[in-house]
């Protein structure tokens, strides 16, 4: 099938479709308004987030790539079932408003192939990376490592450009002082403008007082050249991979209302979610209902005092690492003494002074994420670590004892990952490591939790979908995968993964059995050859068959391309086969090794033509429980004939619209449910 003819393929599909997906825009509308209006049920709110995520995948098939962003964020904000701040339903209303005027405009569209080749993967991007330096080499070397983190980097060769870019939407930034005009007057501008901006600097010659301005002038890190882009990417990492993080939270126990109100106007615009609590003995209720980044006790409060309270809190496990600030109007040593004593990070006397206040708290806010990013991120993939995989998957299980909600665990292996390292050298493997958790980051809604278990094995929680939904997407993930080339020079390189899913509480009533099912169904899943998805429910049963919605038997790269990509964005589960020989080898049989619902055959195959191939399936019976449907360039009424009395279930002629074909696989599908 030629371009032209894709394109007119996807054209009418489009036209057809735009209704629909206009629809779901005014459900997003309509969520806003409600949230505006608190109004909204929780069960709208989880409507309209189903209808976010259709919606993301949707326009992006279409070539929507800006609108597919925001719709993604839409689903973002309405995920979680937290309560949504006024900050975030504002940004909804504003992300519905932009949503329909470029559906409606068509203004943001762009054809497949003139889509950038950061976005042609199914990777979000984290952040964004402003490299200011006229070396274009490191330029380049950094944008190709970046890109498997999923960070877009922006390059300026001069000032001129650095300020025009710094005016968008910039997350990090790296300063080479050599550059001409830049220097350490430049990083002082970019500071004055962007004092929040994290910053790497890089030097030439590594000098003293560069190092002490950069520090001085709020630098992130200062390397000196040459460096790896690696390094850069390590000092950055946190500020870049950011994804959708929540407001710091601080409570605040001072039973003085009107300081409270104080400091409350002097950090929220700071960015912070601010807790006031005036009664000390409430405090426990208010720290578990709000888990905060930073807590602020009073010293001198009636009943229970900030220092008893400080101790109580550093006994309990819950608040062992949250840091303290204290308030305090008594500064004399022996009291400085006594809150340090009882496990304080640190003090702001009273009165207090609002640039001091606001110093300290950023301060600390920043060290702890610093810490916990270390603690909670992979440094070599950007995933969660195996710790913060445990954390969400222990609040999943909480959430859904209380709400009767499924949960599903998948346990993944990358095959023969050894092998790569042992033939390619590590640096490759971490590069697959990296290109793959990227993929996987990207397959998943932002609510479930993408972790590295240990070297080459991850594992995937997602709360609210059950096994069968949870396949699917391990699918799409596996295919998309079975996609990348890995560049190692003259000889290819291409990676699969192996994978088990069970689901909550179908297959165990907690994590940890969830998570050792899983890992069973992953062992199953490598015993019976690697490269495929098993489900708990399939690997106790033994069947020795991959399970799919669709094979498309067809040698026609394109066309399979063209329905395969309008497959997958309606959620069926595809495999492709190239001829007559394989399809044989993988459908008929009995057992058959692929288990397929609807069988797309194309008569003209090599090895083994259509007809062919449909008589071993009729054979073996499997036109009883697989409904086939025979693609031919001719109309003959003979051939026609012959493809039903062989068991064909419908007949289609090329060239053919996809909405026609989609709609007769949909029918394949009813019929096939009908017969079971």
């Amino acid at each position: 099938m030629s371009d032209d003819a894709i394109k007119s393929a996807m054209a009418a599909l489009w036209e057809k479709s735009r209704e629909t997906i206009l629809g779901r825009v005014t459900v997003l509308e309509d969520a806003a308004l409600g949230l505006l209006g608190g109004t909204l049920t929780e069960e709208q709110r989880r409507s309209a987030e189903r209808e976010a995520h259709k919606l993301a995948g949707a326009v992006g098939t279409f070539g929507f790539w800006d609108a597919s962003a925001l719709a993604r964020e839409a689903e973002m904000l309405l995920s979680g079932g937290e309560p949504i701040e006024s900050a975030g339903v504002l940004r909804l209303s504003n992300l519905a408003v932009q949503l329909r005027h470029q559906l409606e405009s068509g203004e943001s569209k762009v054809d497949e192939d003139e889509k950038p080749a950061e976005e042609a993967g199914p990777v979000a991007a984290r952040g964004k990376l402003l490299i200011i330096t006229s070396d274009s080499e490191l330029s380049e070397r950094l944008a190709y490592e970046a890109r498997g983190l999923g960070i877009d980097v922006l390059a300026a060769r001069n000032t001129a450009d650095a300020r025009t870019m710094l005016a968008g939407t910039v997350n990090a930034a790296v300063l080479d002082l050599s550059l001409d005009g830049a220097g350490v007057s430049f990083l002082e501008e970019l500071h004055t403008s962007r004092p929040a901006l994290p910053t790497v600097v890089l030097s030439s010659d590594g000098q003293f007082n560069d190092r002490v301005e950069a520090a001085r002038l709020g630098g992130r890190g200062f390397l000196q050249k040459p460096v790896r882009p690696s390094q850069i990417l390590d000092l950055l990492r946190d500020a870049l991979i950011v994804h959708h993080e929540d407001m710091p939270t601080i409570v605040a126990v001072d039973d003085d209302p009107d300081l409270l109100s104080l400091i409350d106007a002097l950090l929220t615009p700071t960015g912070v979610r601010f807790v006031k609590c005036s009664d000390p003995l409430r405090a426990l209720n208010f720290l578990v209902e709000n888990s905060p980044d930073l807590i602020m006790l009073d010293v001198d409060m009636p009943e229970l005092n900030g220092i008893e309270l400080c101790k109580v809190l550093r006994n309990d496990p819950r608040w062992t690492a949250v840091p303290v600030l204290f308030l305090t109007a008594r500064t004399e040593p022996a009291n400085v003494m006594r809150m340090f004593e009882a496990g304080a990070d640190d003090f702001v006397a009273k009165p207090v002074l609002g640039p001091e206040l606001v110093a300290r708290v950023r301060n600390r806010l920043e060290r702890t994420r610093m810490l916990r990013l270390a603690a909670d991120v992979d440094s070599l993939t950007g995933v969660a670590t195996r710790r913060r995989g445990i954390e969400v998957l222990e609040r999943f299980f909480r959430l859904a004892q209380r709400q009767r909600q499924p949960i599903s665990v998948a346990a993944i292996d990358l095959d023969h990952f050894k092998q790569v390292n042992d033939r390619f050298g590590h640096l490759v493997g971490d590069m697959v490591l990296r290109r793959f958790s990227a993929l996987l980051f990207g397959c998943f809604r932002g609510e479930d939790v993408v972790a590295r278990w240990g070297g080459e094995e991850f594992v995937v929680g997602m709360y609210g979908m059950p096994g069968g939904a949870a396949a699917r997407r391990l699918q799409f993930a596996l295919e998309k995968l079975r996609e990348e080339k890995f560049d190692v020079g003259d000889e290819p390189l291409r990676v699969t993964f192996s994978a088990g899913v069970a689901q909550f509480p179908d297959d165990g009533a907690d994590w940890t059995t969830l998570y050792r099912v899983a890992d069973e169904a992953l062992g199953a899943a490598k015993a019976q050859g690697r490269d495929r998805v098993l489900a708990a429910s399939v690997a106790h049963n033994a069947p020795v068959e991959t399970v799919v919605d669709v094979a498309i038997v067809d040698d026609d790269s394109v066309l399979v391309g063209l329905l395969e990509h309008a497959l997958q964005t309606r959620g069926y589960r595809t495999m492709s086969i190239g001829d007559g020989v394989s399809a044989i080898n993988l459908l008929a049989g009995t057992p058959a090794k692929v288990r397929a619902r609807v069988i797309i055959l194309d008569v003209g195959l090599p090895g083994h033509d259509g007809f062919t191939v449909l008589r071993a399936l009729s054979r073996d019976n499997v036109t009883r429980q697989s409904r086939v449907v025979m693609l031919t360039a001719r109309t003959l009424e003979t051939e026609v004939l012959q493809a039903l009395e062989l068991g064909a279930f419908d007949h289609i002629v090329k060239p053919f619209s996809v909405p026609v074909l989609m709609q007769r696989v949909r029918r394949a599908m009813d019929a096939g449910r009908s017969a079971s």
